[in-house]
């Protein structure tokens, strides 16, 4: 009897260590009525529970109104099934967060001094922080104070967390925000899972912004006005660099899966895998089909998957595998370009560098005449690409005279497919300023008539193309030799077989 007293006794203990402490926010005066401003009230939960060496902040069922909440170290803030927090409307909730630790164009103007660089939850400097459970955190982005156009300011993001280190961020619903929904900034070590992203409520509604290293996101669903999940690089120095995504159903009106803006940094070691991407569920703000021409689909995302390396930055070593793109204007768009010189003066000397890329197993609808495109400008190259195993379903209906079209270079230009005009002269890969590209196992289904290349190459060293196939109306298979293009300063093309007519 007493060995099994003093077993259960030890087992206790046991159980009883192993679990972390939990400081309800009620507990400390916060109100669920969806009303009472309990930002202080959370904010002395957090605290306490980061002083006593970690634990989970609880937030229970209800609505509990809030302003900025500083996350601590070693806390983790738990939302339970049904908890809301709910982001205040009132701008002094809000207060400037400064000093900011990285220096960077996102959170610091051109004279040095901080931004606001304002946000719900806040962290600066932390580690082993957390934000878990079913609840919701919406950010009332939607509502008229915050409705202040295109890059209007001053509004706060719903999540910003800055040189943290060792982030989780898991299984919650995050819903309109006044601005990005969450970034994470000079972060090492993020993990972002099984979440779920609704930002239709403004202007620059991106879903996932990052800028970090050893970072992984899977099994997220996002429908985002703006860019969905977009890699950013602020500083010279530092890459954004080692970040897996994966398993991830994404839907927007803008990029789908983006590399910059900006990109002085670069990005390096990045693996994408296994994701859909779609059209957004709503569509307030941009309506393409209203505002360009040849546009068949509405709502339709600007691009599926777009790498832009634009700011001096070197992008490389790059595996995108296993996606579905639907409803997309422009499926894959690749841009080396030349924007530094005008946005920063002390790196106007660095040239942007992109190369080691491969795409593969992609699945993708096409739904305007701007085609995917992979450029650089005059002296500059895009590197050692490789695109197969593809399938893409195209609109078509390009014409002659599009077919004969001069792209313009464009070297500054801020980088989106539309940068080049309304078209191209190919519907499937317009290709520019390249050395050593593979394209193979590519399948062209044309859905109407086009008087348009399927590649067009312009100043293409070393391209190795095998196995390109087109279906179109009328016509039971047409492949385009690079011949049949303008190579008057293109060298060493390969094509593995002979066109049939």
């Amino acid at each position: 009897m007493q060995q099994r007293i003093a077993i259960a006794i030890m087992l206790l203990f046991i159980t009883t260590a192993c679990y972390p402490k939990v400081y309800d926010i009620t507990g400390y005066g916060a109100r669920p009525d969806g009303k009472t401003l309990s930002t202080k009230a959370i904010q002395r939960a957090i605290d306490d529970c980061s002083k006593a060496g970690g634990g989970i902040v609880l937030v229970p069922a209800g609505s509990f109104y809030t302003g900025t909440l500083y996350l601590k170290s070693f806390v983790t803030l738990y939302l339970e099934k049904g908890a809301v927090l709910s982001g205040s409307t009132d701008s002094t909730d809000y207060p400037f967060n400064a000093p900011v630790t990285v220096k960077s164009v996102s959170t610091h103007g051109g004279n040095g001094k901080p931004k606001k660089n304002l946000a719900l939850i806040y962290a600066e400097s932390q580690h082993d922080i957390a934000i878990e459970g079913s609840g919701t955190i919406n950010g009332n982005g939607d509502n008229p104070f915050w409705q202040r156009g295109d890059n209007g300011p001053n509004r706060p993001k719903l999540i910003f967390f800055i040189s943290c280190r060792n982030v989780v961020v898991k299984d919650v619903f995050l819903t309109n925000s006044a601005f990005w929904m969450q970034d994470y900034l000079g972060c090492d070590g993020v993990k972002i899972q099984g979440i779920r992203v609704y930002n239709h409520a403004n202007w620059n509604e991106d879903g996932i912004d990052i800028d970090s290293r050893n970072v992984t996101v899977s099994d997220c669903i996002i429908d985002s006005d703006d860019d969905a999940i977009c890699l950013k690089s602020y500083l010279n120095d530092r890459p954004c660099e080692n970040v897996t995504i994966t398993n991830c159903v994404i839907a927007t009106n803008c990029n789908g899966i983006k590399f910059g803006t900006p990109g002085y940094g670069g990005f390096k070691n990045i693996a994408i895998s296994n994701c859909t991407i779609n059209a957004s569920a709503a569509d307030h703000i941009r309506k393409w089909a209203d505002k360009f021409k040849n546009i068949s689909a509405s709502p339709a995302s600007v691009s599926g998957i777009s790498l832009e390396c634009v700011d001096g930055g070197k992008t490389e070593d790059i595996l995108i595998n296993n996606i579905t793109i639907r409803s997309t204007l422009t499926p894959i768009f690749i841009r080396l370009g030349n924007r530094i010189a005008r946005l920063k003066e002390d790196t106007a000397t660095r040239i942007a560098t992109l190369r080691n890329v491969i795409i593969s197993n992609i699945i993708s609808e096409s739904h305007s005449h701007r085609a995917s495109s992979i450029t650089a400008y005059p002296g500059t190259y895009v590197e050692n690409i490789q695109l197969h195993h593809i399938i893409f379903d195209i609109h078509g209906g390009g014409t002659e005279e599009e077919k004969n079209l001069t792209v313009k270079e464009n070297d500054g230009g801020y980088p989106t497919p539309n940068m080049f005009g309304e078209s191209l002269p190919a519907y499937g890969f317009y290709v520019r300023h390249v050395k050593g590209i593979r394209l193979f196992d590519i399948q062209f289904n044309l859905f109407n008539s086009d008087a348009r290349y399927a590649i067009a190459l312009d100043d293409v060293q070393t391209a190795f193309l095998n196995g390109i196939t087109v279906n179109e109306p009328g016509r039971s298979l047409r492949i385009v030799k690079p011949q049949e293009i303008d190579t008057a300063r293109s060298t060493g093309i390969y094509l593995e077989q002979q066109p049939v007519q």
